[in-house]
């Protein structure tokens, strides 16, 4: 690693790499928090006929934020 420091092009490049790394991560543990309350309320109301685990809530937060999201043609929410 001491070499990178001579080449500031591949420094930037994997510091750059570690960001999206973090990011990425974060991203995936903050949407399997989030699929916790969604997999609660699936098994409370549909208890009986279907339990789901956590994998799957997620799975359905995601669909239902590419099925139903509020983004307009431009980019912007309306």
């Amino acid at each position: 690693m001491a070499s990178l420091k001579n080449v500031p092009v591949l420094k930037r490049a994997l510091e750059i790499g570690y960001t999206m790394f973090l990011i990425i991560l974060l991203s995936v543990l903050v949407g399997l928090i989030l699929a916790f309350p969604v997999m609660w309320l699936w098994n409370f109301v549909f208890g009986g006929l279907l339990w789901i685990n956590v994998f799957q809530a997620w799975a359905l937060t995601v669909l239902c934020s590419i099925l139903f999201g509020s983004k307009s043609a431009n980019g912007k929410k309306k």
